[in-house]
Parts: structure tokens; sequence; C-alpha cells
């Protein structure tokens, strides 16, 4: 399938999706019936969308195209409350976070759906064990210049996303010792982290047409790069988060992605070239291993500082185009967050070293996401 013309969107326009839990209380593991909650879903949605993702156990809601965070708030406020009532008639709850803590990935069935059936076949049990859960953030462009522009300067603060996001401490019944353990579980995908070194939307073109002629992809959604560009959407689409335990800290993670998008392509601060790369799974690892604590390392000087402190200088830098893009508030309270020096991660952790169970978490991660 050709790559189409990247269509040309409002910029920094933006679009949220979220990957959400599915259970089943009162033993809170993962259910495995997301096509009969959808059947009493999908009528109900007015502004956003809610769908499958690859397995029963899953459940994606997404806004439509949102100019600024307050607008993406209303519209998950109203899906949210949608599919609650809805699970409350299938006799299931949701949640947030990004891995279930004690799932066992042998459990899992994928959905009746072509394309991910296909998928099984061709990566096996990967797709089974792939049941984790991300926020992704598209932000419009107006070129694909712009795009690959925005898409290299976003992959310096990677990083500084996973720490923010991280809430995947436990892993198959075990504590993982990684603050973020999803991206791991996709380690064994051959297109999984940086988008391959390409100056412009040109040489991106001919990246995929090489890519597609080889029968190694059929079109841009079967590529997985931590930060990918949407052509058909007009966006950037970034996907290395965990889904938070709270709509609202899914939508001021989206808000600092925009302001860091509307500064990046606004004032052009970098000069951007492949030595860039060069450290990104050295410092991706320590976002994901460490949280906020993690260290990181400039590329180009060798100065090291941890996320925490390079994340308030981001946020500082930041502040002002939060204004101009009405994310102001978000930018206030990841601030507070860093400050605080807790991540989801840290407070699952802190519940099970204060006497509760994995089964206690899940009860608990429902009751915050139906707060």
């Amino acid at each position: 399938m050709p790559l189409p013309d990247f269509h040309l969107s409002d910029p920094y326009t933006l679009g949220i999706e979220l990957e959400l839990q599915v259970v089943n209380p009162p033993g809170y593991d993962l259910s495995q019936d997301s096509s009969a909650l959808l059947a009493h879903i999908q009528n109900n949605v007015h502004a956003g969308e809610v769908k499958h993702d690859i397995t029963e156990s899953m459940l994606e809601i997404a806004t439509g195209v949102c100019h600024d965070i307050h607008q993406a708030s209303a519209q998950f406020s109203a899906i949210r409350q949608t599919v609650l009532e809805a699970a409350a008639r299938q006799h299931v709850q949701i949640c947030g976070g990004g891995t279930h803590p004690f799932q066992k990935w042998q459990r899992q069935e994928v959905c009746d759906n072509e394309r991910y059936l296909r998928t099984l076949e061709h990566f096996g049990y990967l797709i089974q064990q792939a049941t984790v859960f991300g926020q992704h953030v598209h932000v419009g462009c107006q070129s694909g210049d712009d795009a690959i522009y925005l898409l290299h300067g976003l992959s310096r603060y990677v990083p500084h996303l996973i720490a923010l996001n991280a809430a995947s401490p436990y892993l198959q019944g075990a504590d993982s010792k990684f603050a973020c353990s999803r991206l791991n579980v996709f380690s064994a995908f051959p297109d999984m982290g940086p988008m391959p070194w390409v100056t412009n939307w040109q040489e991106f073109t001919g990246l995929f047409r090489r890519l597609n002629y080889t029968s190694t992809v059929d079109s841009i959604k079967d590529i997985h790069w931590d930060i990918r560009p949407s052509p058909h959407f007009g966006t950037v689409e970034v996907r290395v988060m965990d889904t938070p335990l709270t709509l609202g800290h899914a939508v001021n993670i989206a808000g600092l992605i925009q302001a860091i998008a509307c500064w990046l392509l606004e004032t052009r601060p970098f000069r951007h070239q492949e030595l860039d790369y060069l450290l990104y799974k050295f410092n991706r690892f320590q976002a994901c291993r460490y949280g906020l604590e993690g260290v990181l390392t400039e590329v180009h000087t060798g100065e090291q500082r941890t996320l925490s402190e390079d994340i308030l200088r981001l946020l500082d830098v930041v502040a002002p185009w939060a204004e101009t893009v009405q994310a102001s508030s978000a930018i206030e309270a990841l601030a507070r967050q860093v400050n605080q020096g807790h991540s989801e991660a840290d407070e699952m952790r802190e519940f099970i070293a204060g006497g509760g169970s994995l089964i206690a978490l899940v009860e608990k991660h429902a009751q915050i996401w139906a707060a």
C-alpha cells in the first residue's frame, strides 16, 4: 500500500488515545469480554471513539480532533461516563495502568479482527504478551517536513514522557523492578524504538517505499516506532507513555506534548543530526527502570542530571508556549508531581508495601478511574 500524502492539519491540534483494562470483580483479573462491552457503548458516544484493541481484555477510548486540552478533557469525561454505565450493566470494571499486575498472557484472547488475527499468525505469542496499556498522543502539523522536524525534537524528550507516566511496576504477578515495564514487552518486535534517520518528508517517503517494496510493512499502521508520523491524520504520534490511572493525568501529559510541539516548531531550537540518537536507548532505559530518578546523559556534552531535574528545566522552557495552546494548567500540575518526587509506579509499590494485595491494587485502580 503506498504512503498517503501528508494531510495538512491545523498546527498543534490534539488527539489522545488511551488503552484501558477491562477487569472482572471480585477477583479483578482481566476480563475477556470487551466485545460484549463494546456492543453496549458504540452507538452512545457522540464525540470521540471507543473501539477494540488487540485482545478481548482491552478497550481503547479516543478523542476526536481537539484544539486544546480542555476540549479533550470534556470529550473524555463524556466517554468515561458512557463506558462506566455500560461496564456496570456487564458486571465488569475499568481501570488505567500500563500493565495488569497479575494477568497471565496465555489466557489472552485476540479479538476477532482480520488485521489482529493476521498479526497473531505472524508474531505468535508476542501478540498475547502485548496485553499492556499505553497512551498515544497525536499533534497536528502543517506539512510533512514539519512532522519530521517535530518527531526528532520530541524524541529528545522520550525519557521525560516515560518517567512522567510510569505506571507499570508489576508484571505477571511480580515486581519487575522497573517503573515502566510495559515497554520491555515490545522489545522482541522488530520495529520498536526510534524511527530510522531521515531529514525530511521526501526522505521519509523513500524510507517507507523501501520497507513497503520488501513486503516488510504494508501500511504505516504496521510500524510501531516510539514516535511515528501519521500522514493520513496529518500528525506526529507519540506512543511511549503508560496509560495513567486518571484522565486528568492523561490530559496533562497531552498538554505538555502540545506545548513542546509549539515551542519546537515556532522557535526551531535544534539542528537535528543522526548523532542525537547515540544515547537514545540508554536514556530510554534509565526512564523505564528508574522513572523520575533515572539519569539522563546529554549525548554531545556528556553532562548528566536526573530526569526530575531535566523535566523541571523543560517545564520552565515550555511554560510560555503552554499559555499559547491553553495548557498552562497541565504544566503546573506536572511541576507539582515532579517536585513531590512521586510517580504512579511509586504509589503502587507503596500500596503493596503497606500490606495491600495485587487484587486489592487493581480494585483500587478501578475505584480511581470511576471517581
